[in-house]
């Protein structure tokens, strides 16, 4: 194992959680994104990473819960942004990727069943509306992802249960 694995510092990103670091040693991780949508932002300048993992596309203006900011995209990308703002990051320099948004409850033609789709859409839709754009995404499919942020360089990887760790 290299000396730079062992000095990283992983945190994990649960399900409707935001993480932020200005650690260069720190790797921010998404796992078992399945229709979940993973969104990473990196200010390569303030060295400032975040990370959120959102469940569902709207909250019907419910209230974030303060264990849970970032559950739904309506309201987990505004936070996003803001944590980053305040750690000193600048928006037009924030690289934005995004990766999930599978279709892991089958290929059903019913709604409810596309709900990495609709994630897909609305996280598309409310970075628009906050002024900022995917650079790359890696989205649908029928198989959960881990979506990794590393702030040393600020590249993100993802793989599948069945490939290799790819970079973003």
């Amino acid at each position: 194992m290299s000396t730079q694995a062992l000095a990283q510092q992983r945190i994990a990103v649960g399900i409707g959680q935001l993480a932020i670091s200005k650690d260069p040693n720190a790797v921010l991780v998404a796992y078992g994104l399945g229709s979940c949508i993973g969104i990473s932002a990196f200010d390569p300048h303030a060295g400032v990473g975040a990370m959120v993992h959102v469940l569902l596309p709207a909250s019907d203006g419910k209230l974030p819960d303060p264990k849970e900011p970032a559950r739904f995209a309506d309201v987990g990308i505004p936070a996003l942004l803001a944590r980053c703002i305040e750690l000193g990051a600048l928006k037009a320099r924030l690289i934005v990727k995004i990766a999930g948004g599978a279709s892991v409850l089958g290929t059903a033609n019913s709604e409810k069943f596309k709900i990495g789709e609709r994630n897909a859409e609305a996280v598309r839709e409310h970075l628009k509306r906050n002024g900022l754009r995917a650079s790359v995404e890696d989205l649908g499919g029928t198989k959960g992802r881990t979506f990794e942020l590393h702030l040393t360089g600020g590249k993100t990887f993802v793989r599948t249960a069945a490939s290799q760790l790819l970079e973003l």
